[in-house]
């Protein structure tokens, strides 16, 4: 969260003193602090500031304690109620107070219960964390009421929330996930965070939006986009901090952040949004003194304070606090930081105490002074999970006092527990110091406790359970799924009526659709008006409902157009063609499959536009200056469409889309009046030259995503959902997510074809199903015409519970996967097969795993048998050496970027024009793929080093190669791809170089490998293979165990001719690796410094017990003067050459 500055009363009690001590002053010697008077001494007020002042003579006190004339303060009275001393100055102690004291708020601990727990979870964890760290499908169940969701970011220009990135918008998707089996959990999503308001774009971004109105509306609007598009529950501002200079907060900032926040309530409680608001408050006087919590308490629901940062490093440097050994979370502290708000009357059941998870720890400047108070010299050591200087977390202190041996003390008064080791010192919370807090809090009526952050609890969720157990509450009891249904008794889900809908310029009406005559004529109905390259726009209509009668009313010869739907009609689009003045109407009869269209209309009329929405049609959809895109523009204002009271379930998830899908047109200005399938358009927004919506051609289109659940909730007919409210329909709904997938299980590669990434670390790709279609009619059951993002969404959240939820909470819902799923394909893919591979690599990607069986129903299994006989063939547990291995690889995660699509298959030969693994390995092994370059990277959050190894596609670098070599690409892409890249990834916290099978060798925890096309130079550095755009298939060890490059190995006997092939390739190249020196002693040296050689059978090799230092990033290596992390090379025997040639230069 964000770093805290100390409470400032202690520096004002050392300004006062300094007045106390009068110190001498002159025209020349001047007041540190206050007025210099005519006889020399220092203060404050008329006294010292009047007439006869000396020099400095403009100062203020910060508050009137009882002068005459406001003119010697800055303000009358102190902020947030606090005392203003003799000497005008603002503090708490007694030195200010006297004998005041604050009036607390008093409860019976036992009478206060705590009724919210509140997780933050980090985005980034799996990012930017080796270990410790959480991806959202590990959530425990049961211990959290709320999940907040952190961070979302601002666009500074147009001030409209987004994710910052796609694995951010990836997990605010999967975030979700837990409410499959604890529904009535609350998710928020949070923006701001103390880097947003760091020195750069977004610096000043909550100031300027809380001073516009425009901006305002803007950012509230985009929030509701993506609240719905998400299913947030509520939204948590944390703007750190307003007012503040050297935050770059405004004056203006105290007043319109009361504005803003009430405008954000309106909207958050009013209407049909009914979402939450709360706000995150410092705990220190400094930043708190320029919020106005009084007013602000009236547009929350709740305060969220950080009642942790009290101290860190940034103490150090500061004079008035100093370089001293303090606790972090010290509940004395904490407790002026409490009575901030008691002194404002905020009410305690607006108030949520915040925990950590984590804690800031120092290094003693003399190791034989250990206890709070003593002298430091600078922040801790970094952890190993953490990587930050003054940072660990909690389960990293309790690896550091296991390995210890360390007992820690308890603080009783502070409510922390401290550790000290050699010179390092930290404090931190446990269940017995949680509980000493929560004694405090309930006593003072406080009924809601925060963590920041769940993310960095152990995979047991040690901290939640301890704190679960401190505040005294109970673990929710888990869902009890009633078994599957006999065949049939399935439920089947209710019908919603389909709406008719526009094509889009490129597309045919979508299955079970079909044209729709128009009335008494021979042509369809149809719009060309905004379509390029011949496209046409057709109405289409369910069709196995009743077809409407449907026409284009209001043109007349004269060109001055009437439109009007007749009694009984409703309107369902426009059109402008032959028409001088005013427009056509699309005009269809009333039915099932044109109502939700009756329900609304367009209100305003051009050219002056101002209407709202009238009291009978409430609910504003959006707005248009063109209405549903063929009529006059409004000069001023804007129309809206306007809904009646409910608002129609078709129109939910509402955008603007440039582009359809798939996309006509690759220039992305060139828009398509398109919307993505199974959407519907309601209005179209012409581009141009002057136009603002990014379309330089064309028009983009209004579309919405119909809201359609498969089970409706709480069905009182239904004896088990009697019996069992959610887990019955849970199940239900698991069941025909399933049935519904078998219908059409080509649908999500070849008709959704989402964004995926890679099993380590995100999602998996696409495959040509259509060619599994052909091949298995049998076991496919034929297409449906059900094929839905969000269905298949849900799948996979279902899916990925069954590996990452506890056996026994989900063992029915598993019975039902094995039923309808598995047992349709293969035995491979049943639950307990997929856990144990699962298990095997802690660091896997859940969401991408059952992602990737899903969309390879026919090869997965065999994939998987492949992947389990390569782990058994290739990798290896050896001892632990003698060097600190303190971070268990069971901890370490192998996440890496997010990227967008798959093109080489490693685990089974998929065909359809993509190249397997071993087809790759033939290329490299017969010199058609020719190493292009080598290059080290040094990967903090994956744990160690990684070597990228580049491979020209042909066997002369940098030479052009045709179709020839078509086989080592991607058919499916639309440019011929150039490179084939591996990234080796070495965990330094594992046994990674070790003496195996004669020689030195190194230990390969992961290997990746993508495609690329064209090249790039970052930050100055040597140009390597651009992989932004690229997804990474992959062969990981299980954890504990390595792949041990060249090592000698028997291969399994009695397979398959294609995996033999694959097998033999894999040993041959791993030999080649190891022979041309590229993950052996040879490339090591580049990055290690010092060391030992041995003699291994006449090789010069690193001594694994004495390999000396492994160099990180941005360090020159001492021998070759070079950052060898920036530089490309190649090897050839005992020589190195770093000059690779860019192929693109």
């Amino acid at each position: 969260m964000a770093k805290l500055l100390l409470l400032l009363f202690s520096f004002v009690s050392l300004l006062q003193l300094s007045l106390q001590q009068a110190p001498e002053c002159s025209a020349t010697q001047l007041c540190p602090i206050g007025c210099c008077s005519k006889y020399g001494v220092c203060g404050t007020g008329p006294d010292y500031c009047g007439t006869d002042c000396v020099s400095t003579c403009d100062f203020k006190a910060d508050c009137n304690p009882g002068w005459d004339d406001k003119k010697w303060s800055k303000a009358e009275t102190c902020p947030l109620n606090v005392c203003c001393s003799k000497f005008g100055f603002c503090g708490t102690t007694k030195d200010f107070c006297g004998d005041k004291t604050v009036k607390r708020p008093s409860c019976a601990v036992n009478d206060t219960p705590i009724t919210r727990v509140i997780g933050y979870y980090e985005a980034w964890s799996t990012t930017n964390r080796p270990c410790y760290n959480m991806l959202p499908e590990e959530i425990p169940f049961g211990y959290y009421t709320d999940i907040i969701f952190s961070f979302a970011t601002i666009d500074p220009k147009t001030f409209e929330i987004k994710a910052g990135d796609s694995k951010t918008a990836d997990f605010m998707q999967r975030i979700s996930a837990i409410k499959l089996i604890q529904p009535d959990i609350k998710i928020w999503i949070a923006v701001g965070g103390w880097a947003f308001n760091d020195p750069g774009p977004t610096q000043s971004t909550f100031s300027d939006m809380a001073a516009s109105t425009d901006a305002t509306k803007k950012f509230i609007d985009s929030l509701i986009k993506l609240m719905n598009k998400y299913g947030f529950d509520g939204i948590d501002i944390d703007w750190e901090y307003p007012v503040a200079d050297d935050r770059f907060g405004k004056g203006a900032d105290f007043k319109n952040f009361v504005t803003f926040m009430k405008s954000l309530a309106d909207r958050m409680h009013g209407g049909d949004q009914k979402k939450s608001v709360s706000l995150t408050l410092p705990s220190s006087f400094w930043y708190l003194q320029h919020f106005d919590i009084k007013n602000l308490e009236k547009h929350v629901d709740w305060f969220n304070i950080m009642s942790y940062d009290i101290h860190g490093s940034w103490d150090i440097d500061n004079k008035w606090t100093g370089p001293y050994a303090s606790s972090h979370t010290n509940m004395t502290e904490i407790q002026d930081a409490l009575d901030l708000l008691w002194r404002n009357d905020i009410k305690p059941a607006k108030v949520t105490f915040g925990m950590s998870f984590y804690s800031r720890s120092f290094t003693l400047q003399n190791a034989g002074c250990n206890t709070p108070g003593c002298v430091v010299s600078s922040g801790g050591n970094a952890g190993e999970c953490s990587g930050t200087t003054g940072v660990l977390l909690h389960p990293e202190i309790a690896d550091i006092v296991d390995k210890n041996k360390l007992t820690p003390t308890l603080h009783r008064e502070a409510a922390v527990k401290s550790v000290t080791w050699g010179d390092q010192w930290t404090t931190f919370d446990d269940a017995a110091t949680w509980r000493l807090k929560s004694n405090v809090i309930r006593g003072q009526c406080i009924p809601g406790v925060m963590v920041w952050a769940m993310s960095q609890d152990d995979k047991e969720w040690t901290n939640i359970k301890a704190l679960t157990s401190a505040v005294g509450r109970k673990v929710m009891e888990p869902p009890t799924f009633v078994p599957a249904l006999p065949a049939t008794q399935k439920p089947s889900p209710p019908k919603v009526a389909e709406l008719c809908r526009w094509s889009g310029c490129y597309q045919d009406c979508p299955a079970g659709f079909k044209t729709v005559q128009r009335n008494g004529h021979k042509e369809i109905m149809l719009n060309g008006e905004n379509c390029l390259d011949g496209g046409v726009d057709k109405l289409c209509c369910p069709a196995d409902q009743e077809m409407p009668t449907c026409e284009w009313r209001g043109h007349r010869n004269s060109g001055v157009c009437k439109p009007g739907c007749n009694d009984g009609e409703v309107k369902v689009g426009s059109l402008r063609v032959g028409c001088n003045f005013s427009h056509q109407a699309a005009c269809c009869t009333d039915g099932a499959a044109t109502k939700s269209y009756g329900m609304c209309k367009w209100v305003g009329e051009a050219p002056t536009c101002n209407k709202d929405c009238p009291s009978d049609y409430p609910n504003k959809i959006f707005s248009s200056r063109l209405a549903a895109g063929g009529e006059q523009p409004c000069i001023s204002g804007t129309k809206h469409y306007c809904c009646q009271e409910p608002k129609p379930s078709h129109f939910d998830k509402c955008d603007w889309v440039k582009k359809g899908s798939p996309p006509r047109f690759e220039q992305d200005f060139i828009c398509e009046d398109s919307c993505p399938a199974g959407q519907i358009k309601l209005a179209t927004e012409v581009g141009g030259m002057n136009a603002d919506n990014g379309c330089f051609g064309g028009a983009r289109a209004y579309c919405c995503e119909p809201s359609k659940p498969l089970v409706p909730r709480g069905d009182d007919d239904d004896d088990d959902e009697d019996e069992d409210p959610f887990g019955g329909n849970q199940n239900k709904e698991f069941q025909l997510l399933l049935e519904s997938y078998m219908k059409n299980p080509t649908c999500p590669a070849t008709i959704l074809n989402p964004s995926e990434g890679s099993m380590f670390g995100n999602a998996f790709t696409k495959r040509d199903l259509v060619r599994e279609a052909a091949e298995h009619r049998s076991l496919l059951q034929g297409r449906a015409t059900d094929c839905e993002e969000d269905r298949f969404f849900r799948l996979i959240s279902f899916s990925a519970l069954l590996l990452t939820s506890s056996p026994p909470m989900l063992d029915r819902l598993s019975a039902v996967y094995d039923e309808i799923f598995a047992g349709a394909y293969d035995t491979a893919l049943e639950t307990d097969s997929i856990r144990s591979y699962y298990g095997r690599h802690e660091g896997m990607d859940p969401n991408a795993l059952m992602r990737y069986v899903y969309m390879n129903p026919m090869d997965a299994g065999p994939g998987f048998r492949r992947a389990a006989r390569t782990e058994t063939t290739f990798c290896q547990i050896l001892p632990v050496t003698k060097r600190d291995l303190s971070v268990s690889t069971r901890n370490t995660s192998k996440n890496l970027s997010t990227l967008a699509s798959r093109h080489i298959t490693w685990l089974q030969n998929i065909g359809a024009g993509r190249p397997d693994m071993s087809t790759i390995l033939e290329g490299i092994l017969n010199n058609e793929l020719s190493l292009h370059y080598a290059r080290w990277q040094h990967l903090d959050a994956q744990g160690g080093p990684m070597l990228e190894l580049a491979y020209w596609i042909g066997d002369t670098p940098g030479v052009p190669t045709g179709s020839e070599m078509n086989r080592f690409r991607d058919a499916s892409q639309g440019h011929a791809e150039n490179f084939v890249v591996f990234h080796f990834h070495v965990n330094q916290h594992t046994n990674w170089i070790a003496h195996v099978d004669g020689r030195t060798r190194v230990g390969v925890q992961s290997v990746q490998v993508f495609h690329g096309y064209t090249t790039d130079e970052r930050n100055g550095q040597a140009w390597r293979v651009d992989n932004t755009a690229s997804t990474r298939d992959g062969f990981g060890c299980p954890d504990t165990q390595l792949w041990y490059v060249g090592a000698g190995t028997t291969l399994p006997s009695n397979q398959l001719p294609s995996d033999q092939a694959f097998f033999q390739r894999f040993q041959r190249w791993s030999q080649m690796l190891f022979d041309d020196g590229y993950l052996a002693t040879p490339a090591l040296n580049l990055i290690h410094n010092g060391g030992r050689m041995v003699d291994n059978n006449g090789h010069q090799d690193l001594d694994p017990q004495d390999p000396g230092s492994l160099l990180r990033g941005g360090v020159d290596h001492p021998a070759w003067g070079v950052n060898p992390h920036t530089v490309n090379f190649l090897i050839d025997g005992t020589q190195y050459d770093f000059t690779p040639q860019d192929p693109f230069a």
